[in-house]
Formats: structure tokens, C-alpha cells, sequence
């Protein structure tokens, strides 16, 4: 069981990687042909008391080392998880400074070491090109290969990925440490009052915003390149706490190792193999698809065509005899992992058919390019007739924003949903004949055409509606002008202020007079109830009665 655990492994059959022990830490037992590595005394007593326990369950697969990079703004706690990731499972924490560092110790005399003095010693800027090859020689360590690596804050520029992607250095997972700015300046003043501060550093506020405004400028184009090549991008919040943070990072980096790890099991004994997480980009993926292409093979044994082409991600995808195919979804990757021969050649049900016989979605231009063909059975919804048992009911028009070609032929569906079902069968949906007496065709009909009534109700409708329920809701008497006058004028003062194809600004203006008017009718029930039968001193009046007596007054000069 090589250096794993034979109590730990029985406890923990997900363990993927022993952590780091020292030799004499480690306590060995003979037990039949083999030894057996415990890694403590008191797994050694727990072994010996009943050791068929733990030597009948099924060995380890193949230890997976770590290669995983932290990237995130300043203050984020990269360095303090790699820490944590490397004193638990005994991988190289490599920063750019300490990739350097390495080969300047261990390769005094080479070409590399010559070239990075050059630059150190003349204060210069070392160039990405040599910064890439000390990683690379650091990587070369028989501690990287066998216990992984964590790559502390690299790469930063979509220059350093690309040198990265050519000397083949692809972390496995690239975890992305978020912070906000606030919580950066706050770690950073706490960090400067810290008595385990040995020398000040250039951490002040503004070098810290200026240093995180380049990062979230420059880390864009190499987020999307790994979402969209390797689909390995994960994201953790860094503001909870550190003990949290260590958790979430380390679940991923085991899950990751434990993906690959089991990946490798699967494929060594012959098996199908899950494709998540491997970094596998979507050009090695099209040179090594399957027979099936992008179509789901466990569907197609069902007679159902489901195209997994707009699946960006491998997250349904297997590799079987060297061959990768994609799944529709869980349950049907777990079908093909349990028993992958029987959708795959010659046990196959069904195969694919060939290009010419497959359906193709055709956008509504692409309709128009095709001109003159038009739709078969003259635009109606093949699959609604079917589905409605061919009854004179069920014959629905097509539209042709949904169409398809199939057989060098258009056909056109009622929705999406329709489009989708033709798409997956499309042999039991072709039609080639139709009863003898169909509907109606449905002619456009321009509005401008109707009558007054009929075009008001197709134009105007609502927002009459919407102006005659106001009137009815306010009731509206202007001073000095009759009920109808008022309320005609309410009603265009209405329709000018909520008319859906006026600018903003004639919106608000008439919103504006509306409001006023309303106020201005107002008047009639405030005085109303204000005003006594007898005369009243000034003192004994409303504040504003005085006011707006005037301007009811006045608005019978303005009529």
C-alpha cells in the first residue's frame, strides 16, 4: 500500500494523498508477504489487533500529487494557504521569487543562474521569459513530481499564461482568493501594527489600490482563457475566516487529486472514465471524439438524438478505448460509466446517421439566405400534428424563427419546445402529406387597414383604458369649466404623460402638468369644506386658505 495509511485508507477510502510525515514517524508492520506502512502508534496497535479488517478492503489507487495555483488581489491569504497546503501534504510552495531563488542556489554555474544575476544585479525588472524557465527547472524537484506544487500568485498577465501553455506548466485547478478593497486596507493596517513585523513594506494604501486595480485589469483575459480552455477557474471568498478558507481550498485540491486519481484507476483496468477536471481543452477534445461525435450515445441507443455540441464544459463527458463522448446529464453519464459497451460499437443499438441525415437549426437569416426553398408541408408544425394525432385541430402554423433542415428539407415549428422535440426524433416527426382540407392561411393584416375602432383597440387600447380608470378614480372638476371639459381634459393630459412612445422628457413634462391640474381641481373640495357660513377673521382661517382663495379666484380670468 506503498506510504498510505492502512487504518486511514479504511477510514477515509477518498484519502488521495498521504500527508506529510517523516520517516520516523511512520510505524511499518510485516504482515504476510507485505509491509505495511501505519502512521502512528496507535494506528499500529488498532492494525495488529485485527489486521484482515484492513488489508481485505480494496488498495489505493495511485497517489496524485497537488498541482494547483492561488492567484487573488493583495491581502487576499494566497501565501498563508499554500503554507497551510504544503505542511499538510508536503508539496513546494513556488513563488516566482522562490522559483528564482531555488535555481540561483542549486545551479550556481548554469546559463539561467548567469542571466538572472545579470538582471538582479543592474536592478532591472527580471524579463516573464526567464521567470517561466525557473519555474520550469524548479518543477523538475523530485518534491514537485511526487508530493505536487502550489503556484503562489501566478500567472497575473495572459503574457504569462501564454509562456506557461507553451512550457506545458497547466495547473490542475486555479483557485481565485476574492477580497474586497475595504477588507484589503483593513488587512493591511492590521498587518502594520502586527509585532511579528519584522520590516516595513511597501503595503502603503494607495500602492495597495493601485496594485489591486492592475490585478482586476490584467486577470480578465487569463480568467477567460481558463474558463474557456481548461474550465479549471474556481472562486473562494477570502473574507471569512482563515481556518475557513483552508478548509474550501483544500476540499477542492482533494477533490481534484481524488477526480484524476480515480480517473486513472478506471482507465489502467479498461474501465469508462469520467473526464471532469482533467484540464483536457475542446481542441484535444474534437480530435479524440468519439464515434457518436457530439451526440449523447446513451440517448441514441434510445432511438433520441441529443446534440451536446452547446455543452461547453466535460462535466457529462467519458473517455472509453481512448475515445471521448459527451452525455446529455448525470443519470446518463452514470449509465455509460456502469456499462459502456453497450452504447458504443458493435453492440450499439443504434449508430449515428450520417451528416446529410442529420437535422440542422436554421436561424431565421439563414432561412432568408436559402430563398427560394420554403417550408415543406406549407409551413405547418410538423411536430403539433403529429402530437395531435393528425386531427384538424392540431394543424398549427409554423413560424420561422423556429425552423429546421432535415433531408434537404425546411420545416418550420410553433416554439422552441416543438423545435427541440424535432430535433431529438426527427424521423418521427417527418411528414410528407396532409389531409385535404386545411385551414385558412393566416394573412398579417396591417393595423392602418382596420377601422377606426379596430385600429384604436390595437393601438391604443390599454393606455385609453389606463387614462378613462384615472378620470373614473379622480373625478376631476376644474374651477370655473364644466364636468366634460374637465374630464376630457384630465384624459389627454394623461395619454401625453404615460404614451410609451414619447422621449422621456415630453414623459416628465406632462407628468408635471398632470399633477398640477390635479391640483388646481382640488381646490373646489378643500374650499369647500374650509369655508363657513359666517365671515371669519383672518386669525380664525387656515394658513393657506387666504392663498388659495386667490388662485381659485384667478383661474376664472385664465378660462
Amino acid at each position: 500500500m506503498s506510504c498510505v495509511s492502512s487504518l486511514q485508507l479504511a477510514r477515509n477510502p477518498g484519502a488521495v494523498l498521504p500527508p506529510q510525515q517523516r520517516d520516523e514517524e511512520l510505524s511499518p508492520v510485516i504482515y504476510g508477504p507485505r509491509i505495511y506502512y501505519l502512521a502512528s502508534q496507535e494506528a499500529r496497535d488498532c492494525f495488529m489487533a485485527n489486521p484482515e479488517k484492513y488489508t481485505s478492503g480494496p488498495s489505493p489507487g495511485p497517489a496524485v500529487p497537488i498541482r494547483l495555483a492561488l492567484v487573488g488581489p493583495p491581502k487576499s491569504g494566497k501565501t498563508t494557504v499554500a503554507e497551510n497546503l504544503c505542511r499538510k501534504y508536503g508539496c513546494l510552495r513556488l513563488s516566482i521569487g522562490e522559483a528564482m531563488r531555488r535555481v540561483i542556489a542549486q545551479f550556481p554555474h548554469s546559463e539561467l543562474t548567469c542571466q538572472l544575476q545579470a538582471h538582479l544585479q543592474a536592478g532591472d525588472t527580471v524579463p516573464d521569459e526567464l521567470c517561466v524557465l525557473a519555474l520550469d527547472c524548479s518543477l523538475l524537484d523530485v518534491q514537485c513530481t511526487t508530493r505536487g506544487y502550489v503556484l503562489d500568485g501566478w500567472p497575473l498577465t495572459k503574457t504569462q499564461l501564454d509562456l506557461l501553455t507553451k512550457h506545458r506548466i497547466i495547473p490542475v485547478i486555479i483557485v481565485e482568493m476574492q477580497i474586497s478593497k475595504d477588507e484589503m486596507l483593513r488587512r493591511a493596517q492590521a498587518e502594520k501594527v502586527s509585532i511579528d513585523r519584522d520590516y516595513p513594506v511597501h503595503d502603503s494604501a494607495n500602492i495597495l489600490l493601485v496594485r489591486s486595480n492592475k490585478y482586476q485589469k490584467q486577470m480578465e483575459r487569463v480568467r477567460e482563457w481558463y474558463c474557456t480552455q481548461h474550465h479549471n477557474w474556481l472562486q473562494v471568498n477570502g473574507e471569512h475566516s482563515q481556518w475557513w478558507v483552508w478548509e474550501e481550498v483544500k476540499k477542492l485540491a482533494v477533490t481534484s487529486a481524488h477526480q484524476i486519481q480515480l480517473y486513472l484507476s478506471r482507465i489502467t483496468s479498461g474501465h469508462a472514465a469520467a473526464l471532469q477536471g482533467l484540464c483536457i481543452t475542446p481542441t484535444e477534445f474534437s480530435k479524440r471524439l468519439g464515434e457518436c461525435s457530439h451526440y449523447c450515445p446513451v440517448s441514441m441507443a434510445q432511438n433520441v438524438l441529443v446534440d451536446c455540441s452547446k455543452k461547453l464544459t466535460l462535466q457529462y463527458a467519458a473517455e472509453f478505448r481512448g475515445l471521448y463522448y459527451k452525455m446529455s446529464g448525470q443519470s446518463e453519464l452514470d449509465a455509460f460509466l456502469q456499462d459502456p459497451e453497450q452504447y458504443v460499437s458493435p453492440a450499439a443499438p443504434h449508430s449515428l446517421p450520417p451528416p446529410h441525415l442529420l437535422p440542422v437549426r436554421r436561424s431565421e437569416s439563414e432561412v432568408k439566405a436559402m430563398f427560394p426553398k420554403s417550408f415543406e408541408i406549407q409551413g405547418i408544425c410538423p411536430v403539433t400534428y403529429v402530437e395531435g394525432e393528425k386531427r384538424y385541430e392540431s394543424l398549427v402554423p409554423g413560424k420561422s424563427s423556429f425552423a429546421a433542415e432535415y433531408k434537404n428539407k425546411l420545416f418550420c415549428f410553433a416554439s422552441e419546445r416543438n423545435l427541440d422535440h424535432f430535433m431529438r426524433r426527427p424521423h418521427y416527426y417527418e411528414i410528407t402529406s396532409l389531409p385535404a382540407k386545411l385551414p385558412p392561411p393566416q394573412m398579417p393584416m396591417p393595423v392602418t387597414s382596420l377601422p377606426m375602432l379596430g385600429y384604436l383597440e390595437q393601438s391604443a387600447a390599454i393606455s385609453v383604458i389606463n387614462a378613462l380608470s384615472a378620470v373614473g378614480y379622480c373625478k376631476p372638476k376644474y374651477p370655473f369649466v364644466d364636468p366634460t371639459k374637465s374630464a376630457l381634459a384630465y384624459l389627454a393630459y394623461h395619454l401625453k404623460a404615460y404614451n410609451p412612445k414619447s422621449s422621456d422628457y415630453i414623459r416628465k413634462k406632462y407628468k408635471k402638468k398632470l399633477a398640477n391640474f390635479e391640483e388646481k381641481c382640488g381646490l373646489i373640495p378643500y374650499l369647500s369644506s374650509s369655508m363657513k357660513r359666517g365671515y371669519q377673521e383672518p386669525l380664525m382661517r387656515p394658513i393657506d386658505f387666504d392663498h388659495k382663495i386667490d388662485r381659485f379666484l384667478g383661474l376664472k380670468q385664465c378660462i
